[in-house]
């Protein structure tokens, strides 16, 4: 599971929920629920918003 930051400081968790289905969830941190998607569309959204990893 990876951490990402925006520019504004908020941040997500990205990563691969249901492997054998190739689904991914992309989720806000602090906030309840989360965007379910495929691996283009998390490899889009983290593009699209410039998220930068956050290290641990």
């Amino acid at each position: 599971m990876d951490k990402y930051q925006d520019e504004d400081g908020n941040q997500y968790y990205v990563y691969e929920y249901k492997s054998i289905l190739g689904v991914w969830r992309i989720e806000k941190i602090g906030e309840q629920g989360f965007q379910e998607t495929d691996k283009h569309g998390a490899d889009s959204f983290i593009a699209e918003n410039q998220l930068t990893v956050v290290e641990e």
